[in-house]
């Protein structure tokens, strides 16, 4: 099976970000194999530049690559991440439940 370069960068890549995730790639490709290191370089871009949720088995496996180094760009969209998350914590506190009560006929 051949492998397909994924490591290109893609439209929604910020530059800032592709090189951070090209970094990680290229330090665990040895490691991990190429698709291996693809998919994991993604699962960390993902998780700190888009605040994305992934299983814990594989957040376990880039626990250990770090956070990404730190500039503006990456700074305030982990702001707008903390802020969007904040507003959604806050809409579901405030969310009508449902009611439970067995209604009485008649």
């Amino acid at each position: 099976m051949s492998v397909i370069n994924t490591m290109e960068e893609k439209p929604w890549d910020s530059q800032y970000q592709f090189q951070c995730k090209k970094k990680m790639f290229e330090e665990h490709r040895e490691e991990l194999g190429d698709e291996r290191a693809t998919a994991l370089a993604n699962v960390w871009a993902n998780y700190h530049f888009l605040g994305c949720d992934y299983p814990y088995e594989a957040l376990a496996a880039i626990k250990s690559w770090g956070p990404p180094p730190r500039n503006q760009s990456y700074e305030n969209k982990m702001r707008e991440i903390k802020e969007r998350d904040a507003v959604n914590a806050e809409a579901r506190v405030h969310m009508k439940r449902p009611s439970h009560k067995k209604q009485r006929w008649g």
